[in-house]
């Protein structure tokens, strides 16, 4: 009896506490920017045309009706276009039809290109075809590994390119530092924000729960300008008919919260030596008030109320044991509602979580599942059974952000049944500026549910891409769609290039949950990029075009990994047999790719850590360039603050880290072999992340470990701007077979 006495008396203080805080947050002066926009529907349109394509923007015009089933595409006979469509998300969606199947132009992370563009009025009306209705933007984490260095104009950008590719639901969680800020004051723990809020470049984690204050404390100025950026995207979002994704509340509190202890219930360590939020038990009789305070701050911060939420519990390992996982889904889920009522919740499913029981307390009716995918070989379905509930097939090929070819041709060409199956696709890999071929497949698979005929899109994507068609451009593109685009096995994104790894002898993978297995030949990669080279040879004007030089500069720095593979394990055997002539000429070699590839990399923008920071640099502002500098840094080095399991996890092939930080890393670790026992220093580390175990061997070594962790405080040089000619580094690396030295 006491001790039930005594939870009713903390229950009647913490909702007295909190209704306080809620009516003082009416009271609030907090200035907004209103989210409601004044624009018509036709009108939104009519400007994404102007951004987008402003050569075209009085031939191009929308007719919006509800009434209406279909998207329409007319010619007129002044020479313009009429869209018409039943809202403003399907006239943007059948304008990028528009531009990808007739006009010819290509929008990509990797390159713009308008050089085969004509604009085309159709002689008869013609029908865009339909989507599914749920097609959602962005993981957690590829909101840090691809979006950090995204300046406002650039997101903007990105959102108008979401809705010509047919999206309905966009993850947001810029401005969550504002709402964590005030929902701590506001339920009495305001002094934990600035040990709890974690740097925007690792938000992703923290906004799952696997850590908390990363890369803090955050300054109130990058605090107000990411709030300011999360309504300014809401915005954009809604004025082109898509809904953003907020974050709704599952429990989530600081791990020392010092209220309701007796429902807190701890969540421990992730990856290393990461400090977890705890959780206040969604069952418990605090959780109602606790949400209220959240959705309050929540609305308060984007100046909407969202229809949409996102939101994930015990994700990678979390602790749930003793907890009935079904009242807690139903507990969370009805908070949701009783905020929006008729909103979604989007579910990520991955490594196990969430559980059935969890499932099992979910509204069918309100529930999506994510269903995240990283098998993308030719024998995966893209059917799931979540007991009735609609789920979304999302593509996850790509892990960290790091560069290698890879994506799935023979799933995403498959046809799309009507009957049963995803509700939607999804947009998920953790990094996405990189092989803009396989994701013109996805956004073709996205807004057509017929069988793609992998001859006429490759034929298509040529002329769009490179402005022209030829018949050895499609048979570049054919080789690596049957080869590198196609694989044959369940694993964890693409090949990775070794040079990056951290050094070994035995090297096989840079991050520690990768897959290091080949399972397509090299030389077709090589074949490959001598076909776009006989190409560039006939057609000079390719080389000015920023697409063709990225796919050439790309494939060649494919070549360069494919060859280090071959030479590291022949300088293992000259040191294992004590051939010292040998393993100095073979090493002197496997150290030559490093400059070959700083230069072949130093030709295209997309590969400059200059210019990668730059974005970065540009949405801090100059006031809190090093809040976002360094930790970014950080996050595609070392990851922590120490050499974990998540060292060079999010590695990436960046000119300036070519031939300084990975250069170097090697240098030292050839140096360390030859001067000591090379059976000493190294330890085997038994690691389980997702259900998968995985062995992990590093080196034990003071001199490089020193290094890697003063990187990012180095100030390294930066390029903004590319240099170099691509063309006879091209011709060097393309010109001998893969397991043949090239002439360096």
């Amino acid at each position: 009896m006491t001790l039930s006495f005594y939870r009713i008396a903390c229950f009647l203080c913490s909702a007295l506490l909190l209704l306080s805080a809620l009516s003082r947050g009416e009271e609030q002066s907090h200035a907004l920017l209103s989210t409601k926009s004044s624009l018509s529907g036709e009108e939104a349109a009519s400007a994404l045309v102007r951004r987008v394509t402003p050569e075209y923007a009085d031939r191009v015009f929308f007719r919006i009706s509800p009434e209406q089933k279909e998207t329409i595409i007319e010619g007129t006979t002044d020479g313009t276009i009429v869209i018409s469509s039943p809202c403003v998300r399907e006239s943007i969606r059948g304008y990028g039809y528009y531009l990808r199947q007739l006009a010819h132009v290509h929008l990509s992370w990797n390159g713009d290109n308008k050089t085969a563009a004509r604009f085309v009025v159709p002689e008869t009306p013609l029908k865009v075809p339909q989507t599914l209705p749920l097609n959602f933007a962005f993981n957690y984490c590829t909101l840090c590994y691809t979006c950090i260095h995204w300046s406002r104009e650039k997101w903007l950008s990105e959102i108008d390119r979401l809705a010509l590719n047919g999206f309905h639901y966009v993850l947001v969680t810029s401005g969550l530092e504002k709402v964590w800020q005030n929902f701590l004051k506001d339920v009495g723990d305001a002094s934990a924000a600035p040990a709890f809020i974690a740097n925007p470049c690792f938000s992703a984690w923290w906004n799952m729960g696997n850590l908390e204050g990363t890369g803090g404390p955050v300054s109130q100025q990058t605090i107000e300008r990411e709030a300011e950026l999360g309504r300014a995207l809401v915005q954009r979002i809604r004025e082109l008919g898509m809904e953003p994704v907020l974050q709704g509340y599952v429990g989530f509190v600081p791990h020392d919260f010092p209220h309701h202890r007796e429902d807190i219930l701890p969540q421990g360590k992730w990856v290393g030596e990461n400090v977890r939020p705890a959780v206040l038990r969604p069952d418990s009789h605090f959780f109602p008030e606790m949400a209220r305070a959240w959705y309050k701050n929540l609305e308060m911060v984007y100046g909407i109320r969202a229809t949409a939420f996102a939101g994930d519990l015990f994700h990678e390992g979390g602790k749930s044991e003793g907890m009935d996982l079904a009242a807690c889904a139903r507990s969370v889920q009805q908070a949701m509602q009783a905020f929006s009522p008729g909103a979604i919740w989007f579910l990520q499913e991955w490594g196990g979580n969430p559980k059935e029981e969890f499932f099992s307390g979910t509204d069918r009716e309100h529930t999506v599942i994510l269903a995240l995918e990283k098998d993308l070989s030719q024998d995966t379905s893209l059917h799931r059974d979540y007991d009735g509930r609609r789920y979304v097939w999302c593509e996850l090929a790509n892990f960290g952000g790091n560069q290698g070819l890879f994506g799935g041709f023979g799933i995403l060409e498959k046809a799309v049944g009507n009957a049963e199956g995803a509700s939607g696709f999804g947009l998920l890999s953790e990094g996405l500026e990189t092989n803009p071929l396989f994701y013109e497949l996805f956004y073709e698979r996205i807004n057509n549910r017929e069988k793609i005929c992998r001859d006429k899109f490759l034929k298509r994507y040529a002329l769009s891409r490179y402005g022209s068609d030829s018949i050895a451009l499609q048979q570049a593109l054919s080789l690596l769609a049957h080869s590198v685009y196609s694989p044959t096995e369940r694993r964890e994104g693409g090949p990775e290039n070794i040079l990056c790894a951290r050094p070994s002898l035995e090297a096989k993978q840079v991050s520690t949950w990768s897959s290091p297995e080949i399972f397509y030949d090299p030389e077709d990669v090589r074949k490959a990029g001598l076909l776009l080279l006989t190409e560039a040879r006939v057609n000079p004007q390719l080389m000015k075009n920023s697409c063709f030089r990225y796919d050439l500069a790309d494939i060649c720095r494919q070549v360069i990994s494919e060859r280090a593979r071959v030479l590291l394990p022949d300088c293992k055997r000259a040191f294992e047999n004590e051939d010292t002539e040998q393993f100095h000429v073979l090493r002197e070699r496997f150290l030559a790719l490093f400059p070959l590839s700083a230069s072949l990399l130093a030709t295209h923008e997309d590969f400059l850590l200059g210019h990668f920071l730059q974005g970065a640099a540009e949405r801090a502002g100059r006031e809190s360039q090093q809040e976002f500098i360094l930790p970014l840094l950080r996050l595609i080095t070392t990851w922590t603050s120490d050499i974990s399991p998540l060292v060079d996890y999010s590695h990436r092939q960046f000119s300036e880290l070519m031939s300084s930080y990975y250069l170097k890393r090697w240098q030292i670790f050839f140096q360390t072999l030859e001067t000591t026992d090379s059976k000493r220093n190294f330890h085997r580390e038994v690691l389980v992340n997702n259900g998968e175990r995985v062995v992990r061997t590093l080196r034990d070594d003071e001199e490089l470990k020193r290094f890697e962790l003063a990187y990012p405080s180095t100030k390294p040089t930066l390029l903004h701007t590319p240099t170099g000619d691509l063309l006879s580094l091209a011709e060097q690396i393309l010109s001998s077979p893969i397991d043949q030295t090239c002439t360096m």
